[in-house]
């Protein structure tokens, strides 16, 4: 895996980290024999199945399959990047790191987000003062409990006022010593035509931008009177990417894993006004339709997503573009109706947090708010209205993955309808060859559930012999002449044993916790921390095990590759090609399994008379 720092320091943090400690410092774990147990922090569950190995430093749940080393859990937990995981690591464990390596360039960019954030921060906290302290910023207290936001949460949000001044922050930064240029390039300073700089936010309250770690990366600035622009925003800078963000995610985060829901609205204070009556798993796209980086910072936390926008006819269009992302990433998606007049903000402060909850939990399914809604805008009488219903919910329809799924659809829009279902089936399968949908959907095959499906279907003998690899190191050795990668059927198995087999080659220790950072492979990553976390019971005798073993793998990857063959053979003869090649192979596979039988049997103790 590339980085920025060396091998043998990434391997050094994995060595001398604790992983018990780690993990005991995010959820409490309890004592279980040798291991520890605790609910696991990835999926919803009653039941403790997630284990901690101290002694081989892993990680595994048997209920949803994650599992990996102590970086993989801070990556997975924190939702961060690899390097960011290795420091944060380093950090809790008491580890200190060398300057990482890196290019002169990259180097230069680390440097200068860095410089941004820190101004960020400054000018947050100098945008906050004001707020709380300033007598010039009375009015805009007053504004903000007006629209029932307490002290208390502007001081959680790190709310702010922008003085009514060309210069206020940047005299205020200057006096830092905050380069003029870096002001610039953070976008809290604007140029102007004749030379000089002036302050970007006026009169306005500040509204800062977080990243997922709560750093200041960005601000929204709302104006308190009827003055245009409404809201201005930061530019893209090299920390702030527009639609890469949620506002108040990192507030909502861990509420939204624990209701295993995110609530999505537009706004600023459609987002804190509910946060602020109770409703925590809440969280803003910043004024615009949801985009695919905000959905997949969304599904690392959840895969259920309720849609509250505003029930205008511009919250409904951005409602309507969202809900196709959603729906295309596999997303349980549902809709919220607000009513007439109302937005998140105004039904939460009106009607409170209860009432709010209950409008959620009676959220429609997307399909049926879809189909409502056209049912709704055309005459579905008229030969007319029926062909626009259909025009407008057939690409809905193509973008959920499963086929029984839109089976159902089209069964029930044809109903509603009164027209043939198969005739409607038809017209789908066109829409979907003309919209091109299939080729940039991800494949319903790779989603999470059907991974684990499959390494619980993995042949026990092929995962027998990993198992014993990742134990008996001193084996490999002896086993690379029995036995290659492309014995082994599963493909996953198939690169994980060329792996242990080229790490051992190397002198590599194949412990399963170094093994994981270098995979690169978030199933095979799996795939090891679950043989690695299960016991094999008491075997005196692991080298005929081993022998064993593969023995019965070679004579299942023979029985593997006739039944390929069979099916083949059936294709050829219904396409009237040749047989010859198919038939001698599979004869001589026949031979080789009689021969592997015979020398089975020949090997078994005689029975005693």
């Amino acid at each position: 895996m590339p980085g920025l720092y060396a091998e043998s320091v990434i391997s050094d943090v994995l060595e001398r980290c604790n992983i018990a400690e780690l993990i005991s410092s995010y959820i409490p774990l309890k004592r279980a024999g040798r291991n520890f147990k605790a609910n696991c922090p990835f999926h919803a569950e009653k039941t403790a199945s997630f284990m901690v190995s101290m002694e081989k430093q892993i990680f595994h749940c048997f209920g949803c399959g994650q599992g990996g080393n102590a970086i993989t859990f801070v990556m997975q937990y924190e939702k961060v990047g690899f390097r960011e995981a290795l420091e944060t690591v380093a950090q809790r464990c008491g580890i200190p790191l060398p300057e990482p390596e890196g290019a002169p360039g990259q180097k230069r960019q680390d440097d200068l987000k860095k410089q941004l954030l820190a101004v960020y921060e400054k000018a947050a906290a100098y945008y906050h003062d004001l707020l709380i302290t300033s007598p010039r910023a009375q009015k805009v207290r007053n504004y903000l409990l007006s629209r029932g936001i307490s002290r208390e949460t502007a001081r959680k949000f790190k709310l702010g006022f922008a003085p009514d001044e060309w210069e206020g922050l940047l005299s205020h930064l200057k006096k830092q010593n905050i380069p003029l240029s870096l002001l610039e390039k953070s976008g809290l300073a604007v140029a102007k035509d004749k030379g000089g700089l002036y302050d970007r936010f006026r009169n306005r309250i500040m509204f800062p931008i977080t990243d997922s770690k709560g750093r200041t990366i960005a601000f929204g600035g709302r104006v308190l009177d009827d003055a245009t622009p409404k809201y201005i925003n930061s530019p893209e800078t090299p920390v702030y990417t527009k639609g890469k963000n949620l506002f108040g995610f990192e507030l909502s985060r861990d509420f939204i894993r624990q209701e295993d829901q995110a609530i999505v609205v537009e706004g600023y204070l459609d987002m804190i006004v509910p946060f602020e009556t109770g409703v925590k798993n809440i969280v803003a796209s910043l004024g615009t339709a949801l985009t695919e980086d905000q959905i997949r910072l969304i599904k690392r936390y959840t895969k259920r997503v309720v849609m509250l926008y505003d029930a205008d006819l511009a919250g409904e269009l951005a409602t309507m573009r969202a809900l196709e992302l959603l729906i295309g990433q596999d997303v349980d998606v549902r809709v919220a109706e607000l009513p007439k007049g109302d937005d998140p903000d105004s039904f939460a402060r009106k009607h409170g947090r209860d009432a709010f909850v209950r409008m959620v939990e009676e959220a429609s399914p997307v399909f049926e708010y879809r189909l409502g809604r056209l049912l709704a805008k055309y005459d579905s009488r008229s030969t007319t209205g029926k062909s626009r219903i259909v025009r407008e919910i057939l690409p809905t329809i193509d973008h959920f993955l499963q086929a029984t799924t839109r089976a159902e659809y089209v069964k029930k829009t044809a109903e509603a309808l009164q027209v043939d279902e198969r005739a409607l089936m038809e017209d789908l399968k066109t829409a979907g060859e003309s919209l091109k949908k299939g080729s940039s959907l991800p494949e319903a095959q790779n989603s999470s559930a059907i991974e684990h499906l499959r390494l619980t279907e993995v042949p026990i003998t092929e995962r027998m012999l990993v198992k014993l690899m990742l134990e008996e190191i001193h084996l490999i050795d002896r086993l690379r002449e029995m036995v290659q990668p492309s014995d082994f059927v599963e493909e996953k198995l198939r690169k994980i044993v060329a792996f242990i087999y080229d790490f051992f080659e190397k002198g590599k220790i194949c412990k399963p916790h170094l093994l994981m950072h270098y995979l690169g492979d978030e199933e095979a990553i799996n795939i090891i921390s679950e043989l690695a976390s299960l016991d094999i019971h008491n075997c005196p005798n692991k080298e005929k095990l081993i022998e064993d073993c593969v023995r019965r793998l070679k004579r299942d990857k023979i029985q593997h590759r006739c039944q390929e063959l069979q099916k083949q053979i059936q294709q050829a003869q219904n396409s009237g090609e040749d047989l010859q090649g198919l038939l001698m192979e599979f004869n001589d596979l026949i031979k080789q399994r009689s021969n592997e039988t015979a020398s089975c049997a020949a090997k078994r103790p005689q029975d005693g008379g």
